[in-house]
């Protein structure tokens, strides 16, 4: 009979303890939620295209993310603020947690809340960052190539004595050079400023910014447009390289949609293309650009994942991008898959793509960009 009377008490006690626990462990996560997602915001702060808008889509999309692992199935609200002059992010989350015996034990009826903010911290917005710890020449310029970049902040993580080498009279115009190794680099080079070595290595400030969310399947595989040619065969070396679009004759056009394409785009000679707006992943295959054609779009992010998959904008191809304000790719114009299993070499070659809108993250490429000769 003693048993009869006190299960109930001890059940009602140990339900009690669940409770108290959940409260306990809730309070706790959403403040880590809220943490991160104000921390990821202000990471993003510091680079030089950066706005709010862009930023309040990166951070939600990171609430969303968090929340979802941590609070599956819950619904909760959220408030962020993003003020640029200020270099600051806020978030505030609130959730309304349910126990097994009410909300009577809970303080406020169970409404848990957690608020963080975080502030981005440097004058000069970074325009470049090279990731790799030790590569040689991480940061190379040549062939009289220059770089206007005032009020902008170059960083080389790599510790090589040679991770910035400028030659052939290469000239740079930034606010900071700063390279965590050395610098080579001849008379006729110009800096703005000193170049400094021996920097300490800048953290990845888009390190938790989550992959676009895309559908399973291919939208079109190994897709050619334009007139394909095949270099070794009947590649044309004198063709005309044109000056401007405008001068740009073509013999046909089309319009692409996004989503996934496997293989690869092939944009081939003599065509104009429209990239509608939206995330385009490139997936096993390169994005190419040829010659006396011109690719646009506005409101485009470009996704690389798999083996072979990077972009090559060939010599007398015309490239005009901007980057979504919204969605999974907000700011983004390319990013690349940070799980790809090797380096990919990224080319833009070509003096008509000086309209691309938008970060270019690439954590684990490199990216090459020549003038041509002309």
């Amino acid at each position: 009979m003693i048993a009869a009377l006190a299960t109930p008490v001890l059940l009602l006690l140990t339900a009690g303890a669940m409770d108290l626990a959940r409260y306990r462990t809730s309070v706790d996560e959403l403040q880590k939620v809220a943490d991160f997602a104000a921390i990821a915001g202000a990471r993003e702060m510091v680079l030089a295209n950066s706005n709010a808008a862009s930023i309040e889509t990166a951070v939600l999309n990171v609430i969303q993310s968090r929340m979802g692992s941590k609070f599956s199935g819950d619904t909760y609200t959220k408030l962020v603020d993003v003020r640029m002059d200020e270099g600051e992010v806020t978030v505030d989350l609130s959730i309304q947690i349910e126990g097994m015996l009410g909300q009577s034990l809970f303080p406020d009826n169970g409404l848990v809340k957690a608020d963080s903010n975080a502030i981005a911290t440097g004058s000069a917005k970074i325009c470049v960052i090279s990731l790799s710890p030790e590569r040689q020449r991480s940061f190379f310029m040549s062939s009289r190539a220059k770089i206007q970049a005032d009020g902008c902040s170059f960083y080389v993580n790599s510790a090589h004595t040679e991770a910035v080498y400028l030659k052939d009279a290469s000239k740079v115009y930034a606010e900071v050079l700063c390279s965590s190794g050395g610098a080579r680099y001849g008379s006729r080079n110009e800096t703005y400023t000193s170049i400094l070595t021996d920097c300490p290595s800048i953290e990845d400030p888009l390190k938790d910014r989550r992959p676009p969310q895309y559908p399973v399947g291919c939208r079109e595989t190994n897709l050619e447009l334009g007139d394909i040619v095949v270099k070794e065969e009947d590649e044309d070396e004198d063709a005309v390289i044109y000056d401007s679009i405008e001068s740009m004759e073509f013999s046909e056009s089309a319009v692409l949609s996004p989503g996934v394409y496997c293989g690869g785009i092939t944009i081939g000679q003599n065509i104009e293309v429209e990239f509608e707006p939206g995330t385009y992943v490139i997936q096993e295959g390169p994005f190419i650009v040829d010659r006396n054609s011109h690719v646009y779009g506005e409101g485009v992010g470009f996704y690389f994942t798999g083996d072979d998959s990077y972009f090559d904008f060939l010599e007398g191809s015309a490239v005009t991008f901007s980057a979504p304000e919204t969605g999974d790719m907000a700011g983004m114009l390319f990013m690349e898959d940070r799980n790809k299993s090797r380096l990919e070499e990224h080319r833009i070659a070509t003096h008509l793509a000086d309209e691309l809108l938008g970060t270019i993250y690439l954590p684990k490429g490199r990216i090459f960009v020549k003038s041509p000769s002309s």
